[in-house]
């Protein structure tokens, strides 16, 4: 009998994991709780890993039909130095893209469909119950589903994360992020990714991707702990962040569409339980998301392909259980977890604003300083060299 994978939530992990699901036969049922197309609060940042992942799932053309494409990174400093960068061909080809969310998750769950699964629309789970071969998935509304497996990709917070009993995530392993979309956008450098720190905002910090038609995504997020203890809101930090100097001179003429919107981001370094008897947790409901930079497509995406790889192994040899799925955090762990934390690490630095201006001033004078920051804003980096921290630590 062919398995019966359901998966909470049609993001990037749940149609990733799905695609590759149906295309080795499986039958698929990916459950969505919106109806698309559907917005999602969203740097809409794809890195060059990410548009290889999409690559992967047949999607090769989409960041260049709707995408505003992307070759290097501009960053400033508290100090008010800047630091541009070329994104280097040794990073997947050296194409980044920034794709809105509404279109993205669209393409992605209508490729899933074109390829097999089944998906449901408007649906809304509460809860799953254990039964003796599978596992049961209720409903708010309509009879409920049994599944030899459950994927839950329903982001933060999760409901199948809490149905399972994982724990919660540390209010210190999670930020909260705000974002805003803008018209008339002149940028001058339209094919950079922009990120800010603006000393009167840290430990905050903010950005400004190119969206296609002159238009702009435009957020900031900080950690949910220190914004707790702050006592600001984050929609009146972003207002002042558009103001100030170096943002309200990309932002010249440029008009704010919509309303802000936010959104939580449980941080990678937090990730630990995510394999369970007949389920898995993916994307952010699994808290794959870079601390740094709260970068979290491409961790999506490639956790979709760790799940359908390792549900393929379990299949094969019947083993449905927790043990028999271990292959999935064999998987993600050495990929992941060592960025996470060495960029959860590294928060403590690009939070100090003297520290982070003695950072770009080196990545400014040395190539091979550079190249080690490229990484780590790519979300490629696992550790910096001795002497980039020498450098950094002693360098004036």
């Amino acid at each position: 009998m062919t398995p019966h994978i359901v998966i909470v939530g049609a993001g990037p992990a749940g149609s990733s994991a799905a695609i590759l699901l149906a295309q080795r036969g499986a039958r698929v049922t990916l459950l969505e709780r919106a109806r698309f197309p559907r917005d999602k609060t969203c740097g809409d940042g794809c890195t060059p890993r990410a548009l290889w992942m999409l690559e992967r799932l047949g999607l090769g053309a989409l960041p260049d039909e709707v995408g505003a494409p992307v070759d290097s990174v501009r960053a400033v400093s508290p100090g008010g130095l800047t630091w541009n960068a070329v994104i280097p061909e040794r990073l997947f080809g050296g194409r980044a893209s920034v794709v809105p969310r509404e279109v993205l998750d669209e393409r992605l769950v209508r490729r899933a469909v074109q390829v097999g699964a089944t998906l449901r629309e408007g649906v809304r789970v509460v809860g799953l119950e254990r039964a003796r071969d599978a596992l049961r998935v209720h409903c708010q509304t309509g009879e409920p589903l049994d599944a030899d497996v459950v994927l839950g990709c329903d982001g933060s917070p999760s409901v199948v994360r809490g149905a399972l009993g994982a724990p919660a995530f540390p209010e210190h392993e999670g930020a909260f992020a705000v974002r805003a979309y803008y018209e008339d956008v002149r940028l001058t450098h339209p094919r950079s990714m922009g990120f800010f720190w603006e000393e009167a905002l840290l430990p905050a910090y903010g950005w400004i991707f190119p969206l296609p038609g002159g238009r702009a995504n435009v957020g900031l997020g900080m950690r949910a702990d220190q914004l707790a203890a702050s006592g600001a809101r984050l929609p009146e930090l972003l207002e002042r962040f558009c103001a100030s100097p170096h943002v309200a001179r990309e932002l010249t003429g440029a008009r704010r569409v919509g309303r802000v919107k936010g959104h939580h981001l449980p941080y990678g370094s937090s990730a630990h339980q995510t394999t369970f008897d007949r389920a898995l947790l993916l994307g952010d409901a699994a808290g794959f998301v870079n601390p740094l930079t709260g970068e979290g497509i491409e961790f999506a995406l490639e956790s979709g392909a760790f799940a359908a790889e390792t549900l393929v192994e379990a299949f094969s040899t019947g083993d449905l259980s927790a043990r028999g799925l271990h292959g999935y955090a064999r998987r993600w762990r050495p990929r992941f977890r060592t960025a996470f934390r060495l960029n959860r690490r590294l928060m403590w630095a690009f939070e100090r604003p003297r520290m982070l201006d003695r950072v770009f001033r080196i990545a400014n004078q040395e190539t091979w300083a550079g190249d080690e920051l490229i990484d780590v804003l790519s979300g490629e980096a696992t550790r910096l060299s001795w002497r980039f921290l020498a450098a950094v630590t002693f360098r004036s």
